[in-house]
């Protein structure tokens, strides 16, 4: 069953590519489109609202649709929007195919982790989910480095050409991969689910945990200009970053199969620890490329536990829940852009921006640590104890 989990990480990776690649390109594309490098920075916040918003809602209103064909139609919209994006004469046009393909994203990543966790054995759920976030976590590495380097030769717009090739290797890759077929029962599953608050509770640990890292991130550019990083390395710095983040990505897919509060409590900690640290040491070049791959490797290492964390909390295999976790890593994104852009118009030096990001994943560990109470407390009443062990492997009693 690898294949067809390794065609949906070639998708994410283009996903991924089409997320992060175009905010190296903001100058260019406020040139070309004649507007402000703020307002080109809608370019970006429309995808990520797009991924937010859109995203869930498409998901539930195709839940009973064959996951394979959804999942084609998605990458074949998503393919269309990069190409609507590269040949937008307005910042309005690309700003509305940017929030089209950023809905594709979010529906996208439900379906994708839904078929994934549906081939393997519930042991081995969140080794599945990370080999599908391989390929978005590889884009900050690969995707990231080729979109700048194409976007610096031939203009902003080549980076969503580029998007829009991958898109088409592929839909290639998943038509021929994919197995056919829905899980059934997994309406009203979903119903139920959606009406649990230990479920809510913890898409918010997601999105203060996770977004705690963007406080700082977002301004990672000014950061590392601060610290004498010349403008034309600073992608480098940033593929350090994406390093980090393949690696969490890898190691915490393999020890979510094994525990997944201690998984995420560790990657909570490291987070918290690697942003205090960043605070303190923003001004010291070697220090800031070490701290960088940590802070990517705990910030992706929180996507498979908590991605299996809410699964495990639902109870049923979604496309809708999976969606619904996904919008709350996107949330955690805009939230933390959000207070940190507050903290920057206060008047604040970006060096804090880190310490205030460890706050923020500080409350997140707090609320995950409550939403482990509360699913322990329910599964206790739910389940006898002598039935715990047909929960799986990855269970939380």
């Amino acid at each position: 069953m690898r294949l067809p989990i390794y065609a949906l990480a070639l998708t994410s990776f283009a996903l991924g590519t089409a997320e992060f690649a175009p905010n190296g390109q903001l100058l260019s594309a406020s040139a070309d489109l004649s507007v402000s490098v703020a307002d080109s920075g809608l370019i970006t916040t429309a995808f990520a609202l797009g991924a937010s918003v859109g995203g869930p809602l498409i998901a539930a209103a195709t839940l009973r649709a064959d996951h394979k064909r959804l999942a084609l139609w998605l990458a074949v919209i998503f393919l269309l929007a990069n190409v609507a994006t590269a040949l937008a004469p307005t910042l309005l046009l690309a700003v509305a195919s940017r929030s089209v393909a950023g809905a594709m994203l979010g529906a996208f990543l439900g379906v994708a982790i839904t078929i994934a966790s549906n081939l393997v054995v519930s042991e081995r759920r969140s080794a599945a989910i990370a080999t599908v976030f391989l390929g978005f976590t590889a884009a900050n590495v690969l995707g990231v480095v080729a979109g700048n380097l194409a976007g610096d030769a031939w203009g902003w717009r080549s980076v969503f050409w580029l998007v829009a090739g991958l898109s088409v290797v592929a839909l290639a890759g998943m038509w021929l991969a994919l197995p056919q077929g829905s899980e059934t029962g997994a309406a009203s599953g979903t119903a139920r689910a959606l009406r649990t608050g230990r479920l809510w509770v913890a898409f918010l640990a997601i999105a203060l945990g996770y977004g705690g890292l963007f406080v700082m991130f977002t301004y990672i550019a000014p950061i590392l200009q601060d610290a004498g990083v010349p403008a034309h390395l600073a992608v480098w710095f940033l593929l350090a970053f994406g390093v980090g983040l393949v690696v969490g990505n890898h190691v915490a897919g393999r020890l979510a199969d094994i525990s997944i509060p201690k998984t995420t409590v560790v990657a909570l900690l490291l987070l918290i620890a690697a942003l205090g640290a960043f605070g303190l040491f923003a001004g010291n070049v070697p220090a800031v490329v070490v701290l960088l791959v940590l802070l990517g490797a705990a910030g992706l290492g929180l996507v498979p536990p908590l991605q299996s964390f809410v699964l495990e909390i639902a109870r049923v295999i979604s496309p809708v829940v999976s969606a619904l976790a996904a919008a709350a890593f996107n949330a955690g994104v805009a939230l933390g852009s959000a207070v940190g852009g507050s903290v920057v118009r206060d008047g604040a030096a970006y060096g804090q921006l880190a310490t205030i990001g460890s706050l923020v994943s500080l409350a997140g560990l707090a609320v995950f640590v409550l939403a482990v109470f509360l699913q322990k407390r329910a599964t206790r009443v739910e389940f006898p104890a002598q039935d715990r062990s047909a929960l799986g492997a990855g269970t939380l009693v």
